[in-house]
């Protein structure tokens, strides 16, 4: 371990081990309890200060109420309990009145059986008023009437607990109420009151969840905890920990703002836009989180976060990933991602002796509420995470017009599309550049989308070995995409359902989209897909001609 980290690793010992021997001398007091009686060993903290509860479940910390980063205290659930609730929020956390030089915060507890439960995860709702000019004026009515109640139902499936993570972007900042004197918008008061899927909500912060700096002005560490005013203001703490069953979760801003929520670098001199990291008191946090483990008793470290940790390749995306890592040694790390409003995996089979995954998650507007589907070809969808006996699975649910759906497949006998699918089939981003190139000695093939998959092996009846090709274009979203940009551009739609010229609503190449051209074209084709944890997803016979 790098000399500076092993500092921080033992001040982070140190702070986590000072018990409130003298609570008299804190000006933060107050209880851990369940059913009356005190919880040892529950981690607390203001954001900077750590403490563990002790014998009777008490617990003090140093805060100064006046600092505007120890705007809350909470503390991280332990295993096997859950917090109270207020609608969704669940209550872990109190707010800091910076007036009062001496508070007392109680917290009472629920026993609950973790053995098996099921995290639901919703990515880049984008909610926006009704005062867009797109389609996301639908949006309010859309997650309201469609999405919140297909989230309440699904859960209502299991029958053990389920929580539900947010990953960012749930409003948007120019949406939002205040914004230029905007007087209406939409809140994220709103968010938790329309939410109404009874569920403990664990939201992160997103890049458009963020403020915006004052016109001339930069936000540095000191200053940064202003772009979260109005997260801070009507949800909570941006960051903080959890725990369920045998996983540690913890949830980090790692859309640091500079000036505004558009515009990511990684150039440290950037003086607009936002940085991919983490603010330097998360760091201080963190590393005294994951220092007040007991490493027996936690199997992976669960990051909840906006922005990625790895670009879709696996190459390093946040500035200060290797520091952030570091803290998680030891630990196998799942992280779950939004932001990049699509379905993808990144698998580091060893990454500091243990495995590592990250997964980007659907956007559940859609392309922002246009259409059902994100433009690589996943659906709009919430994605389960079910965790038993040390092992975790990972299943995407779509709803609306592709409640059910399982993968699309596209052949030339059972699964036919518009037109032929032959070896040049969803290599463009334009169905008419592939036909522009196309000739009459093009091979018959098939073309997968299999979202959640990983790998995918095709196998033929006759024992040939063709042609796999990865990172295709999705047919059915590519085609309804260009087909409603030209009816927009002719102004054969109404407003609200126009598109505009936005690169990032236009398809993209997939991950999970395999084509394969056969050697032997009447063979009978046979596609298994498997997610990174070698689950198989989708199996299906296809046939190229």
């Amino acid at each position: 371990m790098k000399t500076k980290n092993l500092i921080l690793t033992i001040i982070a010992l140190l702070c986590v081990g000072a018990l409130p021997a003298e609570a008299a001398k804190k000006s933060i007091t107050g209880t851990v309890t369940c059913d009356g009686k005190g919880i040892a060993g529950v981690v607390v903290t203001d954001g900077i200060n750590m403490t563990k509860t002790d014998a009777k479940g008490t617990y003090a910390l140093p805060t100064k109420v006046s600092d505007p980063h120890c705007q809350f205290v909470h503390i991280s659930i332990p295993s096997g309990y859950e917090v109270e609730r207020i609608g969704n929020a669940p209550q872990f956390y109190k707010r800091v009145n910076p007036k009062a030089k001496k508070q007392s915060f109680d917290f009472k507890l629920t026993k609950v059986d973790q053995s098996v439960y099921t995290v639901l995860a919703l990515a880049d709702h984008h909610i926006t008023d009704t005062y867009a000019r797109r389609a996301d004026h639908r949006s309010v009515a859309r997650y309201k009437n469609e999405v919140v109640p297909f989230v309440k139902e699904h859960a209502a499936t299991y029958k053990h607990p389920v929580y539900m993570v947010a990953l960012g972007d749930m409003t948007q900042t120019s949406s939002r109420p205040g914004w230029k004197g905007r007087e209406g918008g939409y809140s994220f008061k709103d968010y938790m009151r329309d939410t109404d899927v009874n569920l403990p909500i664990f939201n992160a912060i997103g890049n458009h969840d963020h403020n915006h700096a004052p016109k001339g002005e930069m936000f540095n560490d000191e200053t940064v905890y202003l772009s979260r005013a109005d997260f801070h203001r009507e949800i909570g703490p941006e960051y903080y920990s959890f725990n369920i069953g045998r996983e540690h979760y913890v949830v980090v801003d790692n859309a640091f703002v500079i000036t505004k929520d558009s515009g990511p670098t990684t150039d440290p001199n950037a003086t607009k836009g936002y940085w991919l990291r983490l603010c330097s008191y998360q760091h201080n946090w963190l590393a005294q989180d994951i220092a007040a483990l007991d490493k027996s008793k936690i199997d992976r470290i669960v990051v909840v976060a906006h922005c990625g940790l790895f670009g879709y390749s696996g190459k390093k995306m946040q500035m200060d990933l290797e520091k952030m890592l570091d803290y998680f040694k030891g630990y196998e790390v799942l992280a779950l991602i939004g932001h990049h409003h699509s379905d993808h995996t990144v698998f580091k089979k060893d990454w500091n002796g243990k495995p590592l995954y990250q997964f980007y998650h659907p956007s559940a507007a859609g392309i922002a509420w246009y259409n059902y589907n994100n433009r690589e070809g996943s659906p709009a969808a919430i994605t389960n995470y079910t965790f038993q006996d040390g092992k975790f699975t990972r299943t995407v649910t779509p709803y609306g017009t592709n409640t059910g759906l399982k993968y699309r497949v596209y052949d030339n006998r059972n699964h036919k599309w518009n037109y032929p699918i032959t070896e040049r089939t969803g290599s463009k981003q334009k169905r008419s550049d592939e036909v522009a190139e196309a000739t009459s000695e093009d091979k018959p093939a098939v073309l997968v989308n299999f979202w959640g998959a990983y790998t995918c092996k095709f196998t033929e009846s006759t024992g040939g070995k063709g042609k796999t090709t990865k990172r295709c274009f999705d047919l059915n979203f590519r085609d309804w995409y260009w087909d409603a940009f030209a009816k927009s551009e002719a102004g054969e739609l109404p407003v609200g359902q126009r598109l505009y010229k936005a690169g990032w609503q236009r398809p993209n190449r997939s991950y999970h989209i395999w084509r394969y051209v056969p050697a032997d074209p009447d063979a009978t084709i046979k596609a298994v897909a498997k997610d990174a944890m070698g689950n198989i997803v989708a199996e299906v016979e296809l046939h190229a001609k």
